[in-house]
């Protein structure tokens, strides 16, 4: 394929599609006037996404609005957020989350022996945790230009 459009498949209508990719999700439900703040800590922070292998696009998703009538099921869940990313497959991913693990422990030792420097806590984001959420890409349609 040369990036643009569907790929041609054979349906025989009995076996489920190939996978074409994974996707990761975060759902986060954000404190009332916390947006601005959750927002600007994702575009300051340095992501290191694209250094693993089978890594394929993020996107940073803010809900389009309230919910409204027709959304869906009542009452609204309160999500405001999502991440979204793709990799080639669910062990580009899990290869990922592994190797971040590592990297967050030292990480977490080091700062843990530095000394307070009076920095307060900063606020909670959240109204709960996130909720994640995986999926199987079976259909990819992929531009040139990225996702």
């Amino acid at each position: 394929s040369d990036g643009e459009g569907w790929r041609r498949i054979e349906a025989d209508g009995k076996s489920t599609l190939p996978r074409d990719c994974f996707v990761a999700m975060n759902r986060f439900a954000i404190q009332p006037g916390m947006h601005d703040v959750f927002e600007d800590r994702f575009a300051a922070r340095e992501s290191s996404l694209t250094e693993y292998d089978g890594f394929q696009g993020f996107l940073l998703l803010r809900r389009d609005g309230a919910k409204k009538a027709g959304d869906g099921g009542e009452p609204d869940d309160g999500v405001t957020h999502s991440t979204f990313s793709i990799w080639k497959n669910r062990d580009a991913f899990e290869a990922s989350k592994s190797d971040s693990a590592t990297k967050e422990k030292g990480s977490s030792a080091k700062k843990e022996g530095e000394k307070g420097g009076g920095k307060s806590r900063p606020p909670n984001l959240f109204t709960r945790p996130p909720i994640p959420s995986f999926y199987e890409g079976i259909l990819a349609l992929e531009s040139a230009k990225g996702v």
